[in-house]
């Protein structure tokens, strides 16, 4: 997994982070998840609430990119990696809801980071900063 540093925390903290994902024939999708906030250091987790399109393209590829930026600053970065989607009920789900903090939902999908890319306002915009080899672990 790629490591989230303090820096890269606070700022999915501080702002408004967008979910991007895409169907299985690769049309995309992108919209804001205001519950999404830190997991980990290696994870970030939203709680779902509309069962909508990107739920539906989370279950169906597993892919998912958050980008998140500070405007006034002009930094940010894009967070890539692997969805796991947890259904109320289930082991996982209770889980994650009480390590994350996260509340009730349709879902609550946890993300593994795997890459990194800066955003921003600098030459170094879309270089990849961070790449971790994906691993499976308990939540």
């Amino acid at each position: 997994m790629a490591k989230l540093t303090q820096e890269m925390q606070d700022l999915v903290t501080s702002e408004f982070p967008f979910l991007a994902t895409a169907d299985k024939d690769g049309n995309p999708q992108v919209g804001p998840k205001g519950s999404l906030k830190v997991y980990d250091d290696e994870h970030l987790a939203y709680v779902e609430w509309t069962s909508k399109t990107a739920y539906e393209n989370l279950k169906a590829t597993g892919k998912a990119a958050v980008a998140v930026s500070n405007k006034a600053a002009g930094t940010g970065y894009r967070f890539e990696g692997t969805a796991h989607v947890y259904q109320p009920g289930s082991e996982e789900y209770k889980a994650a809801k009480e390590k994350g903090s996260l509340g009730d939902g349709t879902a609550i999908v946890v993300i593994d980071v795997e890459r990194i890319y800066q955003l921003g306002h600098v030459p170094e915009a879309g270089d990849l900063l961070v790449e971790g080899a994906p691993e499976r672990r308990g939540y």
